[in-house]
């Protein structure tokens, strides 16, 4: 049983957020609103925000403490949003907690081009980049910085480290991933057992998932980004990856998400190549809850597991 604050938040959640094309038709539409209406150029108490570029051209957002130089420790983070909504304000509040409670690190968000003008592989090659500039021209260590995403974010996150993996790059000190998107066929379990309980993507009032709603739901515009691609290249599912090699990561995911089956696979590959891994599911959350942070206290509670599992990858007390 959800506390009071989460049944709350779920109920906010599903009438802000719900992205079941039986109720918008418009998902870009509804998803660009969505994160317009969270944007804003309010940054966290004694913090800078510069909005920079890579010499190819891509964008992110750097958030220091003002004043504090550099120490060896990066957040690099990648946003959700389906590939569809930009980066907005909501994401800039976390570099506080990065910094304050996991050892006084910077943040870095990469600002990708959205679907569904811009498609695969446009967005992991402008991640490859800005990784690519911070390890060789920034002089940051890959031993240096922590991967964080969530949702579309947490798959970049994921195809980009099989991407440095494969092509025999270092890969970061360690990653976390927020209810990651990795499968893209909608073939796991989950994808159909949670349809009637998931707030955001499923139909709590038709909770059934048909062959006919499984196949419109693939081809509306929340897959926009792969275009015309094969759903089952690992760098677009992640979880037809293999995943010897990786570091040491952590995963938060709800109970009742249609994805949780798209971590926990993934939670499955990583111990089967004995990668030290956690899992925090909480049962009957919804996607993304972790990111609510201070909201309730599930939210709270996984996000908390991060910044210590930040900590401890940092060797800080």
């Amino acid at each position: 049983m959800p506390s009071f604050k989460g049944r709350i938040c779920a109920a906010v959640m599903h009438k802000m957020s719900n992205f079941n094309i039986y109720y918008t038709p418009d998902v870009v539409g509804k998803m660009q609103k969505f994160s317009d209406k969270l944007e804003n150029e309010n940054y966290p108490d004694d913090f800078t925000c510069t909005k920079e570029q890579t010499p190819a051209g891509t964008r992110y957002e750097r958030l220091q403490k003002k004043n504090t130089p550099r120490n060896g420790r990066l957040i690099l983070y990648f946003h959700g949003g389906a590939y569809i909504a930009g980066l907005f304000g909501y994401y800039r509040d976390f570099a506080e907690d990065f910094y304050y409670q996991a050892g006084q690190a910077e943040t870095i968000f990469l600002d990708y081009d959205t679907a569904p003008e811009y498609q695969y592989p446009v967005q992991l090659n402008q991640a490859l980049d800005l990784w690519h500039d911070l390890t060789q021209n920034q002089g940051y260590s890959p031993r240096e910085i922590i991967l964080g995403g969530d949702s579309a974010g947490g798959n970049l996150l994921l195809a980009m480290m099989l991407k440095l993996r494969d092509q025999g790059e270092k890969l970061p000190l360690g990653a976390f991933c927020i209810s990651p998107w990795t499968d893209m066929t909608g073939d796991s379990g989950t994808f159909c057992s949670n349809y009637g309980k998931d707030i955001e993507f499923g139909d709590p009032k038709h909770p059934v998932m048909t062959e006919t709603k499984k196949q419109a739901l693939l081809a509306s515009d929340i897959y926009s980004f792969i275009g015309d691609a094969d759903r089952k290249n690992p760098y677009i599912s992640p979880v037809f990856g293999e995943y010897h090699g990786f570091p040491p990561m952590i995963f938060t995911v709800g109970g009742n998400e249609m994805l949780l089956d798209d971590t926990l696979t993934i939670v499955g590959k990583l111990r089967s190549e004995n990668i030290p891994v956690l899992c925090e599911m909480q049962p009957d959350m919804f996607h993304i809850y972790t990111t609510m942070r201070d909201m309730m206290p599930e939210s709270q509670h996984s996000w908390n597991r991060i910044l210590k599992y930040i900590r401890i990858m940092y060797h800080i007390q």
